[in-house]
């Protein structure tokens, strides 16, 4: 028997479909309720020591209440049977009646599933933006019947457990019996003359204010397009959304500067698959805000906490996450998220080390000119031509590099300066008494020393420093080579006597090797056994 197509509930209100149809349904729903109820002959009666009062009689297609009666009938009203449903299923709830009828007669979608044992109903919710983003809420099976009937369990779907599996070109929200946490990307690209960038002209200008126009040399002379690099990293979101990207850092102590238009933009184009948090979210227990997404903007952020800041650090290159939801058990996930920081703190945002290579700090200035008060309007209308002009570009090269980028491309001089802010006031003060040295009292192109040799000359009376914390600055943050076994060394500074000890080798910047005699009084080590 061929299968009838279900009404679309789109086309055709469930209310009004199911008075025309479903008289008789309701009316058992009063019948169910009241065992001394009976119908016939169009009336409803009620039975009390074998006698029979009207209470209801059918009026076309619905119940007309005509004497007082134990069911919340106001005599003389008219019920129909949506009304009747309402009112004796849903104990009125409307909404609930509503969603019986499309999801039980018509071709409204059954918004259940259970992920392994676990049931859970989709909904959407707006956020800030008034984008529907949706969520996965805890159900229960028991309640899935009483709404809706034991016989709409068969169409509760089943998936193994979740995953995430990124494409925005072709995507699938069951991939491998899995759940997909990953949204559907619901934009479109449309083609356009590339002679003609009028089209896309806001995109080109966000672009081009964010991540520069400049055209700088790299270590071997070859040149880094800013503009090119910003263009990279749009097309790695768009269409290599597995692939690991710096952390973008977005900074200006300046306001109206376009950092949150440009993510509220990214919001745009990317909807649900972007979300928008705190510091505070990544020192959470809880991570289930960011675990699944595929962009993390962190907004207004500085990294304060020791917790977060490592966690960070994690974050941008670790494989899987542990999901930690309230209410459900930990979960693993494939992870993809790229970080983006906008801060107002051009200098001190976070702790970053000298190799630190993850980190792409971008200073950005002002806008400048007359203000576009539609801006985002206008960047939102040109996404389908914008996502076309950027599969045009050529393809990310990963043979440099993993993330897409060299360190070179990414390096930058606000970089440089939170590195430099970055660092423990004890290294600035070694630094500076080093680099003081070796341009005013010597002109050796090494110098030898150990921890306790700058104690004594340059934080004698300083308590707040002893010999090991000093070494561990010109171990760990100095990353200064230092002998494995004790050897014959003198200082090269402080006394000029021979010594044993496991001293540290500094290189000087400012050697001259046409000018090696600056010095006189400089001696050549003894590296003799001892």
């Amino acid at each position: 028997m061929k299968a009838t197509k279900k009404p679309n509930w789109l086309e055709q209100n469930p209310c009004d479909w199911y008075n025309k149809n479903k008289f008789e349904d309701a009316l058992s729903l009063i019948l169910r309720k009241e065992k001394t109820m009976q119908y016939r002959d169009g009336k409803l009666f009620s039975v009390v020591d074998r006698e029979e009062i009207v209470v209801a009689e059918k009026n076309c297609q619905n119940l007309l209440a005509v004497s007082e009666n134990r069911l919340g009938l106001v005599v003389g009203l008219t019920y129909s049977p949506f009304q009747i449903l309402v009112k004796f299923r849903y104990q009125n709830n409307f909404t609930a009646a509503f969603q019986y009828v499309g999801m039980n007669y018509m071709d409204m979608d059954f918004p259940f599933i259970r992920i392994g044992v676990k049931y859970f109903k989709e909904i959407t919710k707006p956020d800030r933006y008034g984008t529907q983003t949706p969520i996965l809420k805890n159900w229960t099976k028991d309640e899935i019947k009483q709404d809706f009937g034991k016989e709409m369990m068969v169409r509760v779907q089943l998936y193994d457990d979740f995953i995430i599996e990124p494409n925005n070109e072709f995507y699938e929200k069951t991939y491998k019996g899995f759940y997909n946490l990953y949204q559907p990307f619901t934009h479109r690209s449309k083609e356009f003359d590339l002679q003609d960038l009028s089209k896309i002209q806001w995109s080109l200008k966000l672009l081009k204010h964010i991540f520069g126009e400049k055209i700088k040399k790299d270590v071997n002379g070859l040149e880094i397009d800013e503009f090119k690099l910003g263009l990279r990293y749009m097309k790695m979101l768009y269409m290599h959304p597995k692939r690991v990207t710096p952390i973008l850092v977005l900074t200006s102590e300046e306001r109206s500067t376009g950092k949150s238009t440009f993510i509220d933009w990214l919001n745009s184009i990317f909807l649900d698959n972007l979300v928008i948090i705190t510091p505070g979210h990544i020192s959470s227990d809880f991570n289930e805000s960011y675990a699944e997404k595929n962009i993390i903007a962190i907004e207004e952020s500085r990294f304060d906490d020791a917790k977060a800041l490592e966690k960070l650090k994690a974050l941008s290159t670790q494989k899987t996450i542990s999901v930690n939801r309230k209410h459900i058990p930990t979960f693993s996930l494939p992870f993809y998220g790229k970080l983006i920081i906008t801060s107002n703190d051009e200098s001190k945002f976070s702790k970053v080390d000298e190799a630190e290579i993850r980190y792409w700090v971008r200073q950005i200035p002002t806008l400048q000119g007359i203000a576009n008060h539609n801006i985002l309007d206008d960047l939102i209308s040109e996404i389908p031509y914008f996502l076309y002009y950027l599969a045009q570009q050529d393809d990310v090269d990963f043979s440099v590099s993993r993330q897409g980028f060299t360190a070179e491309e990414i390096n930058t001089s606000a970089l440089e300066v939170v590195k430099k802010e970055s660092k423990p006031a004890l290294q600035k003060e070694i630094e500076m008494y080093l680099q003081e040295f070796c341009m005013n009292e010597t002109n050796e192109p090494e110098l030898y020393f150990t921890a306790t040799d700058v104690k004594r000359v340059w934080f004698e009376r300083n308590n707040n420093f002893n010999a090991p914390y000093i070494s561990k600055i010109l171990s760990s943050n100095m990353r200064l080579d230092r002998k494995e076994k004790p050897e014959r060394y003198v200082p090269s500074f402080g006394e000029k006597t021979s010594k044993t000890g496991l001293f540290f080798t500094y290189k000087n910047v400012f050697y001259n090797e046409e000018n090696n005699d600056k010095n006189p009084l400089s001696i050549e080590i003894d590296k003799s056994p001892f």
